[in-house]
């Protein structure tokens, strides 16, 4: 790794990795063994500029928040492209550096939108469901949202990194 940036647990125990700087996702065994990668720099499907932040969904969909390329791409298991959202704005569904996503079952994928200062809500296929957050310090407003988790009771956890605090 150059930098690697999330992680996230597979369904069987296996690690994935969003190496950043490499711009491609890895994949090791429970015990650390390599098992897999794919992606290479670029904007084609499958391709990556910066990786920040992964997720997997219960059915092994991964999600990842392809910062420079402005969306989201998701993948099977093994790495086969299943598809796309999102592109460089301001508008719902357009992102400014998307920097992590989480998955809530039963069918919600959070992205941490660093640069809108916003959290975006989507259904496993991209299509629009909400958003929140504006720039500030007050009670729900983000400076530089960085990382979005989501909690066994539906909580949605948000580092708001240039603000110095955790928001839920």
């Amino acid at each position: 790794f150059k930098t690697p940036g999330d992680v996230a647990l597979g369904l069987n125990g296996n690690v994935y990795v969003a190496d950043t700087a490499n711009d491609r996702i890895q994949v090791f065994s429970p015990t650390g063994s390599f098992l897999a990668k794919w992606g290479t720099e670029g904007i084609g499907n499958g391709e990556f500029r910066n990786p920040a932040g992964i997720a997997i969904a219960p059915n092994g969909i991964v999600y990842v928040a392809d910062s420079y390329n402005y969306r989201v791409q998701y993948f099977n298991a093994h790495g086969a492209f299943l598809g796309t959202w999102g592109r460089k704005g301001t508008a719902r569904g357009e992102f400014r550096k998307p920097a992590d996503v989480a998955f809530a079952p039963p069918n919600r994928v959070y992205v941490a939108d660093e640069d809108n200062n916003r959290i975006q809500c989507f259904t496993p296929t991209g299509s629009f469901l909400g958003t929140w957050g504006l720039p500030g310090a007050g009670d729900g407003e983000f400076k530089t949202p960085t990382a979005v988790a989501v909690a066994p009771d539906g909580r949605v956890y948000v580092a708001d990194s240039f603000n110095h605090r955790i928001q839920y």
